[in-house]
């Protein structure tokens, strides 16, 4: 049993989708269909930067579903992949991506929910300062002990060793040095803000009206949500999902426990870097998982036939 994954933030490069966008005009024709919804001309972004622009969380979310999807379009119609899947998911930002290969959403309705998506974390991010912290080497149990003592949130619950906390600006430092004291290894996040956490409730509201004016369908094949760790078809349900998953845990950890339940026994990740193959070895050492990130990736596929 397969399933797709797709990446969040923190994937990004310069250079990433380039392959892509050379070799496939359907790819292509991604990048193109972008620019016309959201008027930024995402394969220069992704190309040849600036860095910083790459950075913004309104423009680097927009520019790895682009990727995801140039990529996901490719192995539709030279694959027909789709036909061989049992479950969607992604991480954070990966979960949306997931709406149009499921026909949830059309692919400009997609583009444009992310576009609004990204501007409202971002501008929830400067009402309310926040920073994200990965903490390597403490488990999830403990974490939570201290949660409240020291005035975090969890965020993110990736694999077994690694958990991210969201938490006031002010706050950063001293949080840092007291789970540095308890062993972990602390590592702060280039992000924007708190994301996945109270902090988050300005874009919710804001994100819950643009959606209000999509009509979403039932999901063609399940999505495995964030905040519920189970799959979903129900277009409500999905909605919901979605909107929490902005101030609620990213339970990704559970999602692939859910999915190896099932019987799912090879994901596929596409979209750029290779950072969810990383998180499901930890978590399903058993699992083989296949990145799709590049043009090389799709010929070495035809090699193996």
């Amino acid at each position: 049993m397969k399933a797709l994954v797709f990446p969040g933030q923190g994937a990004q490069y310069l250079g990433m989708g380039k392959s892509f966008y050379e070799e496939f005009p359907e790819a292509k024709q991604i990048f193109s269909i972008a620019e016309g919804v959201v008027g930024i001309d995402l394969a220069k972004v992704c190309f040849q930067g600036p860095q910083e622009e790459l950075k913004k969380t309104s423009t680097q979310q927009l520019a790895i579903l682009i990727v995801a999807l140039a990529g996901l379009e490719v192995l539709k119609k030279r694959k027909n992949i789709l036909k061989e899947v049992s479950y969607l998911s992604g991480l954070s930002l990966g979960e949306y991506t997931c709406l149009y290969p499921a026909e949830v959403l059309t692919l400009e309705e997609l583009i444009y929910l992310v576009k609004e998506r990204a501007l409202a974390m971002e501008e929830a991010s400067l009402e309310n300062p926040s920073s994200m912290l990965a903490v390597i080497g403490m488990k999830e149990e403990d974490l939570r002990k201290k949660e409240r003592e020291l005035g975090f949130y969890i965020a993110n619950i990736n694999s077994p060793h690694q958990v991210v906390i969201s938490l006031s600006r002010e706050g950063k430092e001293r949080v840092k040095k007291e789970l540095e004291n308890l062993g972990a290894r602390v590592v702060e996040l280039a992000v924007s803000g708190g994301f996945h956490s109270p902090f988050m409730e300005p874009a919710k509201r804001r994100l819950e009206k643009v959606m209000e004016s999509l009509k979403f369908k039932d999901a063609k094949i399940p999505i495995v949500s964030n905040f519920t760790a189970t799959s979903h078809c129900d277009s409500s349900d999905l909605k919901r999902n979605l909107l929490n998953q902005l101030v609620s845990p990213v339970m990704w950890k559970r999602c692939v426990e859910f999915m190896v339940e099932k019987g799912v026994t090879t994901f596929v990740e596409i979209g750029p870097s290779k950072i969810l193959r990383g998180l499901i070895r930890k978590i399903s050492p058993q699992s083989r998982v296949i990145n799709f990130e590049n043009a090389k990736d799709y010929f070495d596929l035809e090699k193996e036939g």
